[in-house]
């Protein structure tokens, strides 16, 4: 059966449970959650594979190093690189994602990039979005967003925020001045061990 007639031969009585094999990565078909049309999805399933260009990839207990979609998917996975225009990753880990909207569940990134950003139990090392939703515990090293609504605790170390709506504690180490000033410190140090070095040499 070829990909491209999937979607007419998959009926709702399947629900989306049927899948064929291909020799590389599995194309199962899912129902997508808005209109309940079959669509064909790249699924991994406890494997690794290198890179991953598709309209929907679900992983699950598997890594990728590099994913390019329009969704993704991910339980218990992990990926180096992530591009997709609506990403969900729950207990899971990337490096870079960036994404239009983007979901992490008790999950981390180590950069994560979107429009609109939903953090639950996770951690990122720095996120930049557009709009931030936080519930439950987060904790983001560096934070640059328009504007933040939490449904929990924030823990930031560095905050850059515009219209901030707290239901819980938001606790920045470093606000925007504070940054700078650290910052502006960090710099003369180094031009006093520049200058100090150059006597010695």
């Amino acid at each position: 059966m070829s990909t491209e007639n999937i979607g007419r031969d998959v009926t709702d009585e399947q629900d989306g449970q049927f899948s064929i094999l291909s020799d590389d990565i599995p194309v199962s078909i899912h129902k997508r959650d808005t209109d309940k049309h079959a669509t064909a999805a790249n699924e991994l399933l406890r494997r690794d594979a290198g890179d991953i260009q598709s309209e929907t990839v679900t992983m699950e207990r598997s890594g990728a190093e590099r994913i390019d979609a329009q969704r993704v998917t991910m339980k218990s996975s992990g990926a180096r690189t992530l591009s997709a225009r609506t990403a969900q990753l729950d207990n899971s880990g990337a490096v870079q994602v960036s994404a239009e909207r983007m979901v992490l569940q008790g999950s981390s990134a180590v950069i994560a990039s979107a429009d609109e950003m939903r953090l639950a139990r996770s951690k990122v090392m720095i996120a930049n979005a557009g709009e931030m939703t936080a519930e439950q515990d987060v904790t983001v090293g560096m934070l640059n967003t328009g504007s933040v609504q939490s449904q929990g605790d924030v823990r930031a170390t560095v905050m850059f925020a515009g219209d901030v709506t707290a239901g819980g504690d938001v606790n920045v180490k470093f606000d925007a001045p504070s940054a700078f000033a650290l910052g502006a410190g960090f710099a003369l140090v180094l031009i006093l061990l520049r200058g100090v070095l150059r006597r010695v040499i």
